[in-house]
């Protein structure tokens, strides 16, 4: 099962994911194909909620639009960024549970989890810091947070579009890469 996708990368260990694909709570889950749906459109509203508030927040702290007040919306700005992201956590755990063989062997899903953590980390404790001891720091955050959610959505692109590799095209490919 490992390099499904050809990859050659790191991904959780295949026995794992193969013990978690068939427990009897995901296989009950499996069948239920309406609520896979909703939760995928939930994920993706999450996903898209977070970024565009995100987007503001931070383009504003990089000074794209130096006459509006950041102080007058960030309050309600980050209560519903914080619920974008929240839905957006728990959907994903779902969808991973939903099928955790498909999903853990991605070749981007374990770099978008260290991601995830490196943002969660950055808001939590680098973009305080920043703000409370070096308040010029406050555009390489939002620069860094900006770089940080934008790489997240693309290992999630990369993962949406990568197909496993078909066994019948394995004679096919050439190791030396020519």
């Amino acid at each position: 099962m490992p390099d499904v996708y050809g990859s050659g990368w790191i991904h959780l260990p295949a026995g794992f994911l193969a013990w978690l694909a068939t427990t009897d709570f995901r296989l009950w889950a499996y069948g239920l194909r309406p609520v896979y749906g909703v939760t995928r459109f939930l994920h993706l509203l999450g996903m898209s909620g977070f970024l565009g508030l995100l987007l503001l927040l931070e383009v504003m702290r990089l000074g794209v639009f130096p006459g509006a007040s950041l102080a007058t919306v960030r309050r309600p700005v980050l209560t519903l960024m914080n619920g974008a992201f929240a839905l957006t956590l728990v959907t994903g755990v779902l969808l991973f549970l939903y099928d955790p063989v498909g999903v853990g062997l991605h070749t981007m899903f374990l770099p978008k989890l260290a991601l995830v953590t490196l943002g969660v980390v950055h808001a939590w404790y680098i973009e305080r810091l920043a703000s409370m001891q070096r308040p010029h720091w406050r555009r390489a955050t939002a620069a860094a947070a900006l770089t940080i959610w934008v790489l997240v959505i693309g290992c999630s692109t990369w993962n949406a579009v990568e197909r496993p590799l078909n066994p019948a095209d394995v004679h096919r490919i050439d190791p030396r890469g020519s």
